[in-house]
């Protein structure tokens, strides 16, 4: 039945949702089916620039369990101390790399923390030197005599 403004409220409606529907999941179909095709031609084209017997065939044989459980069974070779030297350094050297630097930027904070004491005081000294009036330069302040006789 219609309604006064022209829209299908009956069969017609649902038949319309259901072409709707039907339409989207063609849609999807036909996607996925282009996607399939263009892998295809992918693994093709692939085979054909590795060689056909390089795409279709299986990888080469390992061996069986049984050679893998004898094998691992077997003595392994002692590695050389220089190899063990090596591997080690290989991995430890990244940590004790991130500890020098965390400690020599602690060592510089520290420093530098020391060196704007040290600034500090000499400042203050200075400021009350000058407040107590000894503001005058090292050449009118008497030597301390040195020596026996008083003189160096």
């Amino acid at each position: 039945m219609a309604e006064p403004n022209g829209r299908d409220t009956g069969a017609g409606a649902r038949r319309n949702g259901e072409d709707r529907e039907n339409a989207a999941s063609a849609d999807i179909i036909d996607d996925a089916l282009r996607l399939v095709d263009a892998l295809q031609r992918k693994l093709i084209v692939a085979g054909v620039r590795k060689g056909v017997s390089a795409a279709t065939s299986p990888p080469p044989r390992t061996g069986d369990v049984w050679e893998e459980a004898i094998r691992a069974e077997q003595p392994q070779p002692e590695e050389p101390p220089l190899d063990r030297f090596v591997g080690v350094v290989r991995t430890a050297a990244p940590e004790i790399a991130g500890h020098l630097g965390r400690a020599g930027a602690a060592l510089f904070g520290a420093l530098g923390e020391t060196w704007r004491i040290v600034e500090g005081e000499f400042e203050r000294q200075r400021r009350e030197g000058e407040a107590r009036g000894e503001g005058a330069g090292a050449e009118d302040r008497p030597r301390p005599e040195v020596g026996p006789g008083g003189r160096d």
